[in-house]
């Protein structure tokens, strides 16, 4: 998935038919988000969206971190939730598509009865664990606002070599 991330600022003018689409196009962001997160009753600060500059914000016991970017001249919202009852991820596109993204995993399962299938997946979560945490780095979600300490010290000890 080839996306790049922009905190433009979008203040042209109000008499610009491009303009009142990227309006609308805000607008349908603003409530995916709203229903996505109907039980927080939260949404994405206004001049965050107009301005698509990057930030987090509390939810219930957890954090919302989001930057804007553009995928194939399309605008999207890129979220990382993370909350002590489990974390979430996704993308909202100017038309108002959501689209789940995977988030950091929490634990690995193996068959004791199996040789060395502890250490198989427990290396695939590693792997998969420090793909997803360099996603969220690179689209900037870990340096959108104020992180959780919980999640920077899960990553460290889940990431750290002994």
């Amino acid at each position: 998935m080839k996306h790049k991330i922009s905190s433009r600022s979008n203040t042209n003018s109000l008499t610009s038919g491009a303009f009142a689409l990227k309006e609308k196009s805000l607008e349908m962001i603003q409530d995916t988000f709203v229903k996505e997160f109907e039980q927080f009753k939260i949404k994405i600060p206004e001049e965050n969206l107009l301005e698509r500059k990057p930030g987090s914000i509390p939810y219930g016991s957890g954090r919302i971190m989001f930057v804007f970017g553009v995928n194939e001249g399309t605008e999207f919202m890129e979220y990382y939730g993370h909350h002590r009852m489990g974390d979430c991820r996704g993308r909202i596109y100017d038309d108002g598509k959501f689209v789940n993204l995977p988030e950091l995993p929490s634990f690995f399962g193996y068959d004791p009865k199996i040789p060395g299938d502890k250490e198989k997946k427990e290396k695939e979560y590693q792997d998969e664990y420090k793909k997803i945490y360099d996603e969220l780095i690179k689209t900037g979600l870990l340096s959108a606002g104020p992180v959780p300490t919980s999640l920077l010290v899960n990553s460290y000890l889940r990431m750290k070599k002994d």
